[in-house]
């Protein structure tokens, strides 16, 4: 009797594939100003099995929600173990990174979580939230501007996400950990304006390309940027933009204050009157003892932003705000 199709869902696999040994203790959290780096050691990654997408929108859901689990998980053991003085505490917390660290990379790591989020923004799966900030925009009237809007999209997936929109978007997509050559690698915590172009930057080579999705108008005549990609991000980062993009990429940081300086950080990067666009899971301001939406207006007012719009879906917060007039240069004065 033939196998019914639905029951094939195991990954595709080598028969000789076996679990290595113990994977090598992962290095120890590294703090690059103020931000938590995730070490996962590349022997773990190579010596379990990788992750795989979820079969369903739930599935993806709740695999990259106990990712987030974990990520929490680590960052409290990184502060706890900067904290410690005690040689056997220091010992057993490591013990306990490592088995935090072990279970992200039998999930895939970094790369998995990404390509899951990508999966996520599908059409199939309620499509890229860069969806509802267009009409926004355009409500706003800024699709008829003189000049292009100057967009910082943090954590991009995707460089085609506002592809549709290049003729009056001029789009610099980043990311820590960048999926695919149209995006630059760079920390948003580490971004300062007007940095010299021959400084040094946590970038790869190669790592921007424009394509049809990319907005740069310095390319060559196949849309490719001219030059060191490394120099090209300090030149898009000479001047504050219009518009900052933190699109489900605040809750993915661990500890509540560097979240915060995701927020004042924008505010220092942004122009007068340049808007921030919030997306958050809807369980962070429904179903948290922390945050709501009281909560999260009190804390954009103090950073000088007031609330344009708000929108709950089933499944995401989003939130547009605009930075009051002169509030940047008040903000980079006063570091709050």
């Amino acid at each position: 009797m033939p196998r019914a199709h639905g029951k094939r869902r195991r990954p595709v696999t080598a028969r000789n594939d076996k679990p290595s040994a113990a994977p090598a203790l992962p290095l120890p959290p590294i703090h690059v100003n103020g931000q938590e780096k995730i070490i996962i050691d590349a022997d773990a990654l190579s010596g379990v099995a990788r992750g795989k997408l979820g079969k369903s929108s739930a599935d993806t859901r709740r695999r990259i929600n106990h990712f987030h689990t974990l990520i929490k998980e680590y960052s409290k053991l990184g502060a706890k173990r900067s904290q410690s003085q005690d040689p056997e505490a220091v010992a057993a917390i490591d013990e306990q990174i490592t088995a935090v660290s072990r279970e992200m990379a039998q999930m895939g790591g970094l790369d998995w979580y990404q390509k899951a989020s990508l999966l996520g923004q599908s059409k199939q799966r309620g499509g890229d939230t860069s969806r509802w900030l267009v009409p926004k925009l355009r409500e706003l009237n800024l699709d008829k501007r003189d000049d292009k809007l100057r967009m910082l999209d943090v954590g991009a997936l995707s460089r085609l996400n506002y592809a549709k929109e290049r003729t009056w978007i001029d789009v610099t997509p980043i990311d820590l950990n960048s999926q695919e050559p149209g995006i630059y690698q760079q920390d948003f915590l580490d971004i300062e304006l007007g940095q010299r172009p021959d400084t040094d930057l946590n970038a790869e080579d190669g790592q921007h390309d424009d394509g049809d999705g990319g907005n740069s108008d310095d390319g060559d005549d196949n849309g490719k940027p001219a030059g060191n990609p490394k120099n090209e991000i300090l030149c898009r980062l000479q001047t504050p933009f219009h518009i900052i993009c933190l699109s489900l990429v605040v809750n993915f940081i661990g500890d509540p204050v560097k979240r915060g300086d995701m927020l004042r950080q924008a505010a220092r990067l942004l122009a007068p009157e340049g808007l921030l666009f919030l997306v958050l899971p809807l369980s962070c301001v429904t179903n948290s003892r922390y945050l709501d939406d009281d909560r999260l207006l009190a804390i954009a007012a103090h950073l000088q932003f007031e609330q344009l719009f708000v929108h709950h879906t089933a499944k995401l917060a989003h939130y547009l705000y605009r930075l009051r007039p002169m509030s940047r240069a008040c903000n980079a004065d006063t570091g709050h």
